[in-house]
């Protein structure tokens, strides 16, 4: 039985209050401001430097306090860059790969080289043991189970918790979140990196533009109903004008697939604007949110960018980084003709009970779950310019 927690935040779309949005850890990170990370999510292990976030969490593994001392807590924390949050990965035989601190120059290590369910992830020299050995087994859209080699238990995010100081422990491989993680690395090898700063975005010219940004391992071709779209290898990025910053746009999706596996109308995470629109005192303001009313196929996240001068735009960044085709329920599974699972599709999209909305409820606060679900996915402010990222870290 899986012992991964589910949680959603509810805030009212209160409009006299002002759209303050529901910030949970899943959007907690760098590109909350507006900015990227120059790491890049790998689709495959090799010798090299890696930060290792929770699938579930999007929060990193992370060595308490930066310490150096043999049994040092093994915890997930906020990404903040530093080598606490660093491991340089390297074969030992048989598969096997151990882990290694940057900051510390200690490795992984099950604590007391313990067989039991539970057992704590620890930092301790590395002398070679079983303990301190992990093979990756891919788990799709480049995620990772990490399991032990004395035990073949998998790395645990302790009941599934989001909260910063959460301990790792080893447990037998149930498939849940808690037990998938990605991997970003960070000596300059793996995927192409994904841009930094506001790349190919014309800032404060009046305009609203659209990034697009692939941060999965595979080519993404993007689309949507008011643009051209097109093909966005590993890393890449593309911008679109879609008009002024004071035109009304309403109704406005955007998408995105592994190029060449387009699973059709209806079959898409989808990125949903209303731009400038004006509603009560607020003039001119973006109203966006992502949805999984219809389907989930890849992991998104919308980035929002301030008019010169705002702040409006304040946690108001939505992201569902997370893999929902593993575990989607399988009425809702449909797969390709190999027989791969391209996206998890909700075919009763007006039911709140059905399986796959309460599972999308249950994986993400952040995105309509289905099409009266309105306590807290939307967001809202005065915006110039927006990243759409797929596969996003967090």
């Amino acid at each position: 039985m899986s012992r991964m927690t589910v949680w959603r935040c509810v805030s009212l779309l209160g409009v006299l209050g002002g759209m303050t949005g529901c910030n949970v850890s899943e959007v907690e990170g760098a590109e909350e401001s507006g900015t990227l990370e120059s790491a890049a999510i790998v689709g495959s292990i090799v010798e090299g430097d890696y930060v290792i976030r929770s699938a579930m969490t999007g929060k990193c593994v992370d060595v308490a306090s930066g310490s150096t001392a043999d049994g040092a807590k093994v915890q997930q924390w906020d990404c903040n860059g530093s080598n606490a949050q660093k491991f340089h990965i390297s074969p030992t035989s048989g598969g096997y790969w151990k882990i290694i601190n940057i900051a510390s120059g200690k490795s992984l290590d099950i604590m007391g080289n313990s067989t039991e369910q539970n057992a704590k992830v620890h930092q301790w020299s590395y002398l070679g043991g079983n303990n301190q050995q992990f093979k990756f087994v891919g788990r799709g859209n480049n995620q990772f189970s990490l399991h032990l080699r004395h035990t073949d238990m998998a790395v645990d995010l302790y009941w599934g918790s989001a909260v910063s100081g959460t301990e790792y422990v080893q447990y037998p491989y149930t498939g849940t979140a808690n037990q998938h993680y990605t991997f970003d690395r960070v000596d300059g090898g793996g995927t192409t990196p994904p841009p930094s700063g506001t790349g190919c975005l014309t800032r404060n010219d009046g305009r609203t533009n659209l990034r697009f940004i692939n941060r999965c391992s595979f080519p993404v071709t993007f689309a949507g109903n008011n643009i051209s779209g097109g093909d966005l290898a590993s890393g890449q990025e593309a911008c679109r004008n879609i008009g002024g910053t004071t035109e009304m746009m309403l109704t406005k999706r955007y998408w995105g697939f592994r190029k060449g596996e387009d699973p059709g109308f209806e079959h898409h995470s989808l990125a949903e604007f209303g731009f400038n629109e004006v509603f009560y005192q607020y003039n001119s303001w973006d109203w966006f949110n992502l949805s999984h009313v219809d389907a989930n196929n890849l992991p998104l996240k919308i980035v929002p960018y301030d008019l010169s001068g705002g702040t409006t735009c304040t946690g108001q960044t939505r992201s569902c980084p997370m893999d929902m085709l593993a575990n989607c329920p399988d009425v809702g599974k449909l797969r390709n003709a190999a027989g791969q699972v391209i996206a998890c599709v909700s075919r009763d999209r007006d039911n709140p009970n059905s399986p796959v909305a309460k599972y999308f409820d249950a994986m993400c606060s952040q995105s309509y779950s289905w099409s009266g679900d309105d306590a807290g996915p939307m967001a809202a402010c005065n915006a110039e310019d927006f990243d759409i990222v797929f596969c996003p870290p967090n």
